[in-house]
């Protein structure tokens, strides 16, 4: 294998030059980088990230860690913060946890060991985990500390869209699929649904998924809506889990959006795939990508972030899964 050694000879300077060189540690003349790139290139000399990240104590690597990438929420996610950290010059080590907290606390202790310039974390499940790092921390959707930056929609007003949107639409047999305890997302779309419904003096039936993983719902959870027949209208608590609510309708032919209508949340790009097309609480991939990635490189570069809590507007996207009544027009 190639290695400092053999292009130092190649370019017949010392092996202390070549790694000042390679690694910008000090001052190398014009002639002998010349030289030292001539010799990199006849031997296709690539450096050790890893050995060359422990040398300077740093990276261009930047940690993402996501619950579920099968999500295509988080799967388009993870694609807009690759883009935009790669432009920075940085690369993405991407660690899927399926929303277990051993995963998690496993990963960490990886890209702790790889010398990570940063971290994302998404829906996180740890806390004192990310304390003690020493590299700049941003979290989506999960509140770590008061040091961390954390990133999120506004959940509360996303959950009060939704109930608002099904009400207008003529719904009062109303029930709510919401998903995993574990995440404050969640649990706050929910918390703004049933609020809104209070207000209205609408009863609300609410069933739990314990995951977001469309064949375990499949095997477990979507039993308990045996009863869907019901109801004639559903908010469920993410677009994956809301187009499995919707094939199960369809196996038991409940007609949406004439029987029962349905709402989701993300306005993933699966929404728009489905039949009929899904409606859905907003909260835009692209603005949540790109100022994750954005928040991260600042802090790495050791520019100041004021806001410890940056909040992204919800949003409603109507389509074919709801009906308002009299062809009123709903504003988003």
């Amino acid at each position: 294998m190639t290695n400092m050694r053999r292009i130092a000879k190649e370019a017949g300077v010392g092996i202390a030059t070549v790694s000042r060189y390679i690694n910008n540690t000090g001052y190398v003349s014009d002639e002998l980088k010349k030289k030292i790139e001539e010799a990199i290139e006849r031997t296709n000399y690539r450096p050790n990230e890893l050995a060359r990240a422990i040398f300077n104590r740093n990276s261009k690597i930047i940690g993402l860690i996501v619950p579920n990438i099968s999500n295509p929420y988080f799967n388009e996610l993870a694609l807009i913060i690759e883009e935009v950290v790669s432009k920075a010059g940085y690369s993405i080590f991407l660690c899927n946890t399926n929303d277990e907290l051993e995963k998690e606390q496993h990963y960490i202790n990886v890209l702790q060991g790889h010398r990570v310039a940063g971290i994302i974390t998404v829906r996180s499940r740890c806390k004192e985990e990310y304390t003690f790092l020493g590299v700049p921390v941003v979290s989506f959707e999960s509140v770590i500390s008061d040091e961390i930056v954390t990133v999120a929609t506004d959940n509360v007003k996303g959950g009060k869209l939704a109930f608002n949107h099904l009400y207008e639409c003529g719904c009062r047999e109303i029930v709510h699929v919401s998903g995993p305890i574990y995440s404050s997302a969640i649990t706050d779309r929910c918390n703004g649904f049933l609020k809104e419904a209070d207000k209205k003096q609408i009863t609300i039936d609410l069933l739990q998924f314990d995951t977001d993983f469309q064949r375990k719902m499949l095997e477990s959870n979507i039993r308990a809506l045996e009863d869907i027949e019901k109801y004639d209208g559903i908010f469920v608590f993410n677009d994956i889990a809301a187009a499995t609510v919707i094939r199960y309708c369809q196996l038991k032919k409940v007609k949406i959006p004439e029987e029962v209508q349905v709402i989701g949340y993300d306005n993933s790009y699966i929404g728009e795939f489905l039949y009929p097309s899904l409606t859905t609480i907003e909260q835009s991939v692209q603005e949540v990508g790109i100022t994750l990635a954005d928040v991260v490189i600042r802090l790495i570069r050791g520019e100041e972030v004021q806001e410890q809590r940056i909040s992204i507007e919800p949003r409603l996207i109507k389509r074919e899964t709801t009906k308002l009544q009299n062809n009123s027009v709903q504003g988003v």
